[in-house]
């Protein structure tokens, strides 16, 4: 292949020009917008004279800019080299000094660079669209691509240049090995001052595939990475051993959360050594994850070992074998071949190689020598500096390094560079650092020895002036996290530095003063601090940062503090109460408002408040107010959760009893995933005809962005084309905030009825909960078919989302928008072939008794209203242009006891308290970490309170789980509609509740018993 990655790209532009190709935030390129926006930025440059070999620094904050501006830079045959413009200034002016730079691309707000050089801002919502680049430039194989600083062993960085060549080697051999797919979606996990990030963010672009760049809050937030893989469907990421260490103690914590690692095809690990505890587990809680372990150097094409992890994998990890047209030898001293076993050097060869380092040739020498081995291609080896073995199976084994250099968190560090750095303070008369391991999390450790100072009365120097210091001389990966002073620097007989005895002070620690009074919450999260901190005594008012805490320590000690407090403690708490005292009262505060009323408790002015006015421009004019699907009915139907249980019964009735075509709005990267999608599900709930094929139009979009994540293009099409709306989708999850539902459910609500209202007037059927009421008291009035009212609002997150989008539904309704409200209970099997939604709560506790093998007697009712029941009756309302407020809810309680009594005519229930499931459940949940529908389970029930009577857990706790009178709702409407339409529903019976239990006695059922891992804890119901 001669085709350079840029090339590779174009093609894809020109084959798939609308699929999505880059995702940042709330917009999306595809790959047309991007290929054209590229060529306006590459203008842009070559009006700054950048040419063939130019170097282009990008200086930008990421997000869409940031591949733009590669693009750009490869169309002008001009090496791009990405550079953290958070730097300290001297560093940052020190890189783009050396570049010899016309011109540097900026994004954002960033701060002023301390450059005399021209700035050329790459904001996309800028660039025009342009059919073509400024000139026909084409960048051969061998030519410069891109550079990347890293760390210099002098305390200057240096730039490893890479080619072509390089850089299409590596990703022929993943499309090769990993995926050619079109439908990937790809993580840019790593930040773009790193090469790893290169993959990420091209590879996914010469396949056809989508990349998503998270937006960073400058917080190592994994529970934000997993609601970002969750979100976008991610199949491939990368992470740091370090950080992918924490991700595996959140999952041990939180199994339930693995669910939303559930889209994942691989991850692949590098930067440092992993380690075999931390990927195993991962592997067993998702077994349909590959696990990549990748090695290469920055100098030779991001990567060139590769190793897939297998079941016999264990401490010390291979890193594998060469990728590709790459080579690996272990030499000695002499650079000759060692024997199979013996550790020597890693030497690398072949197309990964680069050029070497900018402008400095006598690293450039040192480093890449020449090949004396004949079987190795090419003129060149790579000296990695890294130890290594070859196993007697053929694998690379790393072992160590051998100089001073050193890897955290991912990045490579010269100690002698960050040594350098403190010397450069007036008053530091030595300084070395040394690497703490201290379980896995390792840390610099500076131990400094001061001169004193001639001036009178001048305070000693603390360690807080040396982190000072730091801060502004070295990049943040290189500020030591503990500074130790010393009289004297201990020294080895020769005269030399004692790494060794230093590396042993930085593991010892006195017996740390107990701050007065601590006990509780406290005292729990002093013990956590001591182990994740290098200090020796800590305050109350103590900054959990200042003591040497970093991202990483903050993630983990919020996964310790969850598991040691059975509390959700998150990373964004450790980071809002960042002192001992500040934590331990923000946890206590908040175990109170989880015991008490949450309703009540809630501050008066929380997001809802504004968020229930709809806005402004959301109207039909009153000329326009009876004009939407015509006389003869809709016509073109736009379905949002078709993907769903009730959405794929709602597209197949609107298939089955109206002529209408409907459009399936569906999260995905382009319309033949989204298409899959929506015949899976159809299929998975036995609902799939072939004949459907024709009138289903798959649209890939998004409820939670604006415009429902669609192009100009489509949006305008969508609202021309379109006259009803039936808005189904939604995120459901019981077990969190209203904030976490507020873009799929408030903000996107809005989203449809803007649509409601753009090119023609739609009329709009929105699906919602009876949980919109507050459980009332015995005899207390009921909900009637009509708006919320300025009652109580709902305290869980998911029904508080559906109460304010309902105003937002109201409000448009009386600005003249056609609406429909369908409130449901709790939506059951379907009445004829009993296959349930396996993300109610009644079918999650039906499972965890099957899987437990047990049953608790209990008082909790609950309304049972089949799927197929309720969908009819939607699909009559849309037929029928109804307008209004409609409770489809059968009005007979149907009792979990009934329920289980026909279970227990198929399976071999035994009978025990609620307690003992409980406790049998919880046990099960730890020896079986990957089941996540008894993680599930327990993510929602109560807990056994110590010294509580059976009766009393059952009927005060778990029966509030469930609405128990579905009389209490009024369904005057509903039932008046059923009887124009002239559904005739027959009752749930015994005959019905057994066709539920039939199916899990079924093949199809016994399969979900058996391996259902697709139960994301507390969600009902999905888009």
């Amino acid at each position: 292949m001669d085709r350079t990655v840029l090339e590779l790209f174009q093609d894809r532009a020109r084959t798939r020009p609308d699929a999505p190709a880059v995702t940042y935030g709330d917009l999306t390129l595809s790959y047309r917008g991007l290929d054209l926006r590229a060529n306006d930025l590459a203008l842009r440059l070559s009006r700054f004279g950048v040419g063939r070999g130019d170097f282009v620094p990008l200086a930008v904050d990421g997000g869409l800019e940031l591949p733009v501006a590669m693009i750009a830079a490869m169309k002008l045959a001009a090496p791009f080299v990405p550079i953290d413009d958070t730097a300290p200034a001297d560093r940052v002016a020190r890189m783009i000094e050396t570049l010899d730079a016309k011109v540097v691309v900026r994004s954002g707000t960033g701060r002023p660079l301390p450059v005399t050089i021209p700035s050329v801002h790459a904001d996309v919502t800028t660039l025009r669209e342009l059919p073509a680049p400024p000139s026909a430039v084409r960048a051969g194989l061998d030519d410069l691509v891109y550079g990347f600083y890293t760390s210099g062993s002098t305390g200057v960085p240096k730039c490893a240049l890479n080619i072509h060549r390089g850089l299409l080697n590596r990703f022929a051999y993943m499309s090769r090995r990993l995926s050619d797919r079109s439908d990937e979606v790809v993580l840019q996990n790593s930040r773009h001052q790193f090469d790893s990030s290169l993959w990420q963010l091209l590879w996914p672009l010469t396949t056809g595939s989508r990349v998503v760049i998270p937006e960073r809050s400058g917080i190592l937030d994994l529970t934000a990475t997993l609601d970002v893989i969750d979100r976008h469907g991610v199949t491939t990421t990368d992470f740091v051993p370090s950080i992918f260490n924490t991700l595996v103690e959140l999952l041990r914590v939180q199994p339930e959360s693995a669910e939303r690692l559930r889209s994942l095809r691989r991850l692949l690990i590098g930067g440092e050594e992993m380690t075999a505890d931390s990927v195993q587990t991962f592997r067993s809680l998702l077994p349909g994850v590959a696990i990549v372990n990748t090695y290469g150097p920055t100098e030779a094409s991001i990567g060139s070992v590769f190793h897939v992890v297998t079941d016999e994998d264990h401490d010390p990890m291979p890193i594998g074998l060469p990728i590709d047209n790459t080579y690996a030898v272990i030499v000695d001293e002499r650079m000759e071949p060692v024997a199979p076993g013996e550790t020597g050097e890693i030497c690398i060869g072949g197309e990964c190689l680069g050029l070497g380092y900018l402008k400095d040739v006598r690293k450039t020498a040192v480093a890449f020598v020449g090949n004396p081995f004949p079987e190795i291609p090419g003129t060149r080896l790579y000296r990695t500096g890294d130890l290594g073995h070859r196993r007697a199976d053929g694998l690379l084994q790393f072992a160590g390094r051998r100089d001073q250099q050193v890897k955290i968190g991912g990045v490579r560090i010269e100690l002698s560079e960050v040594e350098a750095g403190l010397l450069s303070h007036p008053r530091v008369r030595e300084a070395k650092v040394v690497v703490h391991d201290n379980q896995g999390n390792r840390s610099l450790v500076a131990f400094v020895t001061v001169r004193p100072d001639e001036t009178d009365g001048a305070p000693p120097v603390a360690a807080e002036a040396l982190r000072d210091h730091a801060r502004t001389t070295l990049p943040g990966p290189l500020v030591p996290r503990r500074f130790v002073l010393l009289d004297t620097m201990p020294l080895t007989p020769n005269g030399k530095a004692d790494r060794r005895r230093l590396a042993r002070m930085a593991g010892e620690s006195a017996p740390a003063a107990e701050p007065a009074g601590l006990g509780g919450t406290s005292a729990a999260v002093l013990a956590v601090w001591r182990e994740l901190l290098p200090a020796r005594t800590v305050a109350p008012d103590d900054d959990f940062f200042d003591l040497g805490g970093d991202s990483l320590a903050a993630q983990r000690l919020a996964v310790l503090l969850t598991e040691r407090l059975r509390r959700r403690v998150s990373v964004r708490d450790v980071f809002e109460h960042p002192t001992l005292a500040g934590l331990a009262g923000h946890l206590d505060g908040a175990a109170e408002a989880e015991t008490g009323d949450l309703a009540t408790a809630a501050p008066p002015h929380e997001p809802f408040d504004a968020d229930g006015v709809l806005p402004e421009d959301i109207r039909v004019p009153q000329d326009r107010r009876e004009a939407h699907a015509g006389p003869d009915g809709p016509k073109s139907v736009l379905l949002t959760g078709a993907t769903g249980f009730i959405g794929g019964q709602l597209l197949h009735d609107l298939l089955t009893r109206t002529p209408v075509t409907v459009h399936c709005l569906v999260r995905a990267a382009d319309e033949n995933t989204a298409r899959r999608r929506v015949v899976a599900n159809l299929t998975r709930y036995r609902l799939w005809d072939e004949r459907f094929a024709d009138r289903i139009t798959a649209v890939p979009g998004d409820l939670g962005r604006p415009r429902l994540g669609l192009d100009e293009t489509a949006y305008q099409r969508l609202a021309g084309q379109v006259d009803t709306v039936v808005h189904n989708g939604a995120m459901v999850n019981l077990a969190r905030s209203y904030r976490a539902h507020r873009d799929t459910n408030v903000h996107g609500t809005v989203e449809i009825l803007r649509l409601a209202t753009t090119e023609r007037i739609k009329a709009v059927h929105f699906i919602s909960t009876l949980g919109v009421f507050q459980t009332a008291a015995p005899g207390a009035r009921r909900g009637l078919e009509g708006p919320v009212g300025d009652e109580r609002p709902p305290s869980d997150g998911y029904t508080l989302s559906k109460w304010v989008a309902e105003r937002l539904v109201a409000q448009a309704a009386e600005r003249g928008v056609p609406a429909a409200v369908h409130r449901f209970g709790e939506v059951m099997p379907h009445s004829r072939h009993g296959v349930p939604s396996r993300y109610g709560l009644p079918d999650l506790l039906v499972r965890a008794c099957l899987r437990a093998g047990l049953w608790f007697p209990s008082p909790i009712v609950t309304d049972y209203t089949p799927v197929d029941y309720v969908s009819a009756l939607v699909v009559a309302a849309v037929a029928g242009g109804e307008r209004g407020w409609f409770h489809t809810v059968l009005p007979r309680a149907v009792s979990l006891d009934e329920l289980m009594a026909v279970f227990r005519e198929e399976f071999p229930l035994r009978q025990v308290p609620y307690r003992t499931f409980w406790e049998t459940v919880r046990r099960m949940a730890v020896e079986e970490p990957a089941d996540h529908t008894l993680a599930g389970v327990l993510a929602l029930i109560p807990e056994p309170a110590a010294g509580a009577a059976d009766e009393v857990l059952v009927k005060e706790t778990l029966a509030a789980l469930f609405r128990d009178d579905p009389a209490a709702f009024s369904s005057t409407n509903a039932m008046a509609l059923a009887a124009r339409a002239g559904l005739d529903w027959p009752p749930v019976d015994a005959p019905a509740l057994r066709r539920y239990a039939e199916y899990y006695g079924s093949p199809e059922g016994t399969a979900v018993l058996a391996g259902d891992r697709a139960v994301r804890a507390g969600e009902v119901r999905g888009e």
